[in-house]
């Protein structure tokens, strides 16, 4: 599966395609759609409209890019958008399967095709995990768009390409349904999948969601002048990533 890059007007963010019933859903990190109104605690769109731009694998050498509009605003008043109230999760239902045949879709008023006219590479309920099936120590990929990373890179690579990182899962709370990979992200990587790699047998390998990049964990440090009576504190990225189990994004599906 491929990653989706979210653009609009106040930043850039991650996401993915997930089919599930008889829909398709645009999944990402709530913070990347919505923030806080000025002077209140309510949540509000952060853009009317935002462009997704995806990539859909033709052949074993061929990837083709699919650039999507959406109208966010549209959407959420026909109550097609949710989020959780306590968790950074949301989802966009954007597309509806044909009941006899889900590989036929139809776009959503507000969700239009701007390049070519070709279906996306998604992703199934089977091949997502929930928290209570994720193996401490197990390989996992990181998927998304780093886009806060600049400098000598940008002239070898296209930062509106998608990059993978390599970690395993640092440690999982069920009570808490908190997960943590260790593996760095950087701002643009938020709403990204995170794929747990196991082996279930001898020769089979499967891939899973086990859910999506929520932010960095910061490794603080603070400086103090005694003397002077002034202090520092210095932030750097701990190469932890927190993840929010793709549990969240299924519950608000049958919510």
């Amino acid at each position: 599966m491929f990653p989706a890059l979210i653009m609009h007007e106040r930043g850039m963010g991650s996401g993915f395609f997930l089919q599930l019933s008889n829909s398709v859903y645009l999944i990402t990190a709530k913070h990347v759609l919505f923030g806080e109104s000025e002077g209140t605690n309510a949540l509000q769109l952060q853009s009317p409209a935002a462009v997704v731009k995806s990539y859909s694998r033709a052949g074993t050498t061929n990837v083709s890019e699919r650039i999507f509009n959406i109208n966010l605003a549209q959407l959420m008043s026909a109550g097609e958008i949710r989020y959780s109230t306590n968790r950074d999760v949301a989802l966009a239902r954007v597309e509806q399967c044909n009941s006899n045949d889900t590989r036929i879709v139809v776009h959503l008023p507000g969700f239009t095709q701007a390049s070519p006219d070709s279906g996306l590479n998604l992703a199934g309920i089977q091949f997502t995990c929930r928290t209570s099936e994720v193996d401490v120590g197990a390989e996992v990929y990181m998927f998304g768009y780093p886009v806060s990373l600049t400098g000598p890179i940008s002239t070898i690579f296209d930062p509106a390409e998608p990059l993978l990182r390599k970690g395993v899962v640092a440690g999982v709370n069920l009570r808490r349904k908190t997960m943590i990979i260790d593996c760095p992200s950087y701002f643009g990587n938020s709403g990204g999948p995170v794929i747990q790699v196991d082996h279930p047998s001898i020769g089979v390998t499967r891939f899973q969601i086990i859910g999506l990049v929520s932010g960095f964990i910061p490794f603080q440090e603070e400086w103090e002048n005694k003397t002077m009576r002034y202090s520092h504190v210095l932030k750097s990225n701990s190469g932890y990533t927190v993840v929010e189990p793709i549990d969240f994004a299924l519950d608000l599906v049958w919510k």
